[in-house]
């Protein structure tokens, strides 16, 4: 078991090592500077998005519309505040608001109405998608205003502003995961959310803040996203739902609940955007990739499965051990 979790801590960095030590191999091309600084880049975009997504995953949730939250960021600014010459400051109050909406929606359906989380997150994205789509006519038209542009293509010295806002996001829920008396109260709802209740701890509320927080850092990705693409596009979303479970699950999180760090899912994140970047230098067709992406997913999935039967085994051994009244010699039960 003690080996299970060793392999569990140590996935995410094999995978950002095997694919370092393939593009060695295959394409020395990849540690060029500013290919370096694309991968950071994307890899801050997709980073931001699975940390919101590891928070829903701790409390034994999924956010599949994600997606549409970064897409619908995107809509909001271009026609807000782009081509139109709109207030870029009442555009980001709308994408902000947009974003507690979605939260909130996805809170009451899985939350207070009990519906399967990855039932109600889909749901959720075909309305905000189809919503967007209503709005465009179906169309992609528009540009980002200069002001949001360095959110996406910006640098602080020699750094992205994408990776200095992303490290900013991951500090914090780190914070909060680790040091704060929230984050560990995420961690009991996960792990037992019937012993959670029982204790006093307020499951509903901790779970309804997880999925808020998820769709407010989907947000986050959108505005650098559209900083960095510069017009509208609706597909701009896409992939990002099964892209950042598969960090937050290739990071060693349960799909359970309970479990899962920051650090660790940054690691995938990581590796899952240097893969893409070289399946992209080398030239291997798209199709190819979301083949290759979806295998990473099973088998993060199907490896998650095994590691998190030890912790339930640990588990079992504990609620055996409490219910078990120790033995006093001299005294027969």
């Amino acid at each position: 078991m003690i080996v299970r979790r060793r392999i569990g801590q140590l996935a995410p960095l094999a995978v950002a090592l095997l694919v370092a030590l393939a593009a060695l191999v295959i394409e020395p091309g990849f540690y060029d500077a500013t290919n370096l600084r694309n991968v950071t880049r994307q890899a801050a975009f997709l980073g931001v998005v699975a940390l919101g997504q590891l928070l829903v995953v701790i409390v034994r949730g999924l956010d599949l519309s994600v997606g549409a939250v970064i897409t619908t960021t995107l809509l909001l600014i271009v026609e807000m505040a782009g081509t139109r010459g709109g207030s870029v400051p009442a555009a980001l109050v709308a994408v902000v608001a947009m974003a507690i909406a979605v939260g909130t929606l996805n809170a009451l359906l899985v939350v207070v109405r009990r519906v399967p989380a990855i039932l109600a997150t889909l749901g959720t994205y075909a309305l905000v998608q189809g919503i967007g789509l209503w709005v465009t006519e179906g169309r992609s038209r528009g540009r980002v205003p200069d002001a949001i542009k360095p959110l996406g293509t910006g640098h602080i010295g020699p750094v992205p502003t994408p990776v200095v806002i992303a490290t900013a996001v991951a500090i914090v829920v780190a914070v909060i995961l680790r040091r704060g008396a929230f984050g560990r109260t995420m961690y009991a709802v996960g792990s037992n959310p019937e012993a959670s209740y029982l204790s006093g701890v307020a499951r509903r509320r901790v779970a309804a803040l997880a999925f808020v927080a998820s769709a407010v850092l989907a947000m986050v990705s959108g505005l650098m996203l559209s900083g960095f693409v510069g017009f509208y596009d609706r597909s701009l979303g896409v992939g990002y739902d099964l892209d950042s479970i598969a960090a937050v699950v290739l990071g060693g999180a349960s799909l359970a609940g309970g479990s899962g760090t920051v650090a660790a899912t940054l690691a995938a994140v990581v590796g899952l955007a240097a893969l893409d970047n070289l399946l992209l230098i080398i030239g291997v067709d798209q199709s190819v990739q979301l083949i290759g992406k979806a295998l990473v997913l099973l088998a993060a999935v199907l490896s998650a499965g095994w590691l998190s039967s030890s912790r339930f085994e640990d588990t079992a051994r504990t609620v055996e051990a409490v219910a078990t009244p120790p033995r006093v010699k001299g005294v027969r039960g």
